[in-house]
């Protein structure tokens, strides 16, 4: 998987490197080629679904083939993508191209998945290249994260944070989380049998990813807990196992 991650952001790391005629906007708001956008729900909904446009910010016309990897994802679930026209879970390159007009935006792109109940997080990575010249590319990964965390609101507000991952974990464990407005403070800490805390993390973003060091932890079972505005929201077992 480690290989995988590694390989997928060398070659958007390469491509990028070459030539970018092409940008990503969600909401209205530029997103940096290689960033990560969250989109959360609960693992029972229907699909979970990511959508971006598409920007030409060159001088031609470009025909644009939209392509997704899978990074990580959570098993048996179901995860599939529409450029002008949607394809199946096990298409992961669209068949035909997307015409985008010399500095035109096209909103033709959604990123579609089904947790099937499962709890966790999903990552996908979707690169988007001028069928032409395919070095010209930009790319974005999508979190997906299934989780009863987000049903839970705070002053009207979502919360959604990720299952701890991997799990079981033997150097660090990571959590993918969003935060609602309302929330003053917001930490994830590990406790022993015992409940004594022996790992924190304090989540100072909006959103993002906290990812805790527990290489000097004793193999075991311990308990992670999800603490907003000094309530514990959800509390989980964290298995370390080296």
């Amino acid at each position: 998987m480690k290989n995988l991650l590694l390989s997928a952001i060398l070659v958007c790391f390469t491509m990028f490197a070459i030539a970018q005629s092409l940008e990503i906007y969600h909401d209205g708001e530029l997103v940096t080629d290689q960033s990560t956008l969250f989109v959360g729900g609960d693992p029972s909904d229907p699909e979970i679904v990511i959508e971006v446009d598409i920007k030409n910010n060159s001088s031609v016309a470009l025909d644009v083939i939209a392509k997704k990897y899978e990074v990580e994802v959570i098993p048996n679930t179901t995860n599939l993508f529409c450029w002008g026209l949607c394809f199946p879970p096990f298409v992961f390159e669209s068949p035909s191209p997307v015409n985008i007009p010399a500095g035109g935006t096209v909103s033709e792109f959604s990123g579609h998945y089904t947790a099937s109940g499962n709890a966790g997080v999903t990552v996908m990575r979707y690169t988007f290249f001028d069928q032409a010249h395919p070095a010209d590319s930009v790319c974005f990964y999508t979190n997906y994260l299934a989780s009863t965390v987000g049903v839970d609101e705070l002053g009207n507000e979502k919360l959604s944070v990720s299952n701890a991952y991997p799990n079981p974990a033997s150097s660090q464990t990571s959590f993918d989380y969003v935060l609602p407005q309302s929330a003053s403070n917001a930490s994830i800490k590990i406790h022993n049998l015992l409940g004594a805390v022996v790992r924190e993390a304090v989540l100072t973003d909006r959103n993002g990813k906290a990812t805790i060091n527990i290489s000097g932890l004793n193999d075991g079972v311990y308990f992670y807990s999800v603490i907003v505005n000094n309530e514990t929201v959800e509390t989980k077992r964290l298995i370390v196992s080296k």
